[in-house]
């Protein structure tokens, strides 16, 4: 059995949690103040996942404009350096709007990169 700290991002209390450990399965959990914060430590205890953030280039052809992106979903964390060779890969030639997706299914995860910001050219 183990003891794991955790701090909880789920709803702005922010709780600190211990979550014990046994036999790869979280057993309970301390310092919850909603039962989010149980659902929490065990989504982050099987596959913790991210929202992903970032930049991409986008050539205008008289110089080059960053474009700020952001995964539609929360990705797993184990595949956050492969999306992000991705998105840097990936170089924009056309004005981009706000939502629209610009890699699909990133790193076989699903979830599409999609613009945060409407950038015209």
């Amino acid at each position: 059995m183990k003891k794991v700290k955790m701090s909880c991002t789920t709803c702005p209390n922010s709780c600190e949690l211990l979550a014990t450990i046994e036999d790869d399965q979280v057993v309970a959990v301390e310092g919850n103040l909603c039962k989010r914060g149980v659902d929490f430590a065990e989504s982050e205890w099987r596959c913790p996942v991210r929202t992903l953030t970032s930049t991409m280039i986008l050539d205008t052809g008289a110089k080059a404009v960053l474009v700020p992106v952001r995964s539609a979903k929360p990705i797993p964390k184990a595949v956050m350096k492969d999306a992000m060779q991705a998105i840097q890969a990936k170089h924009l030639h056309h004005a981009v709007k706000m939502g629209e997706s610009l890699i699909a299914n990133v790193a076989g995860t699903g979830v599409d990169i999609v613009a945060a910001k409407t950038v015209r050219m």
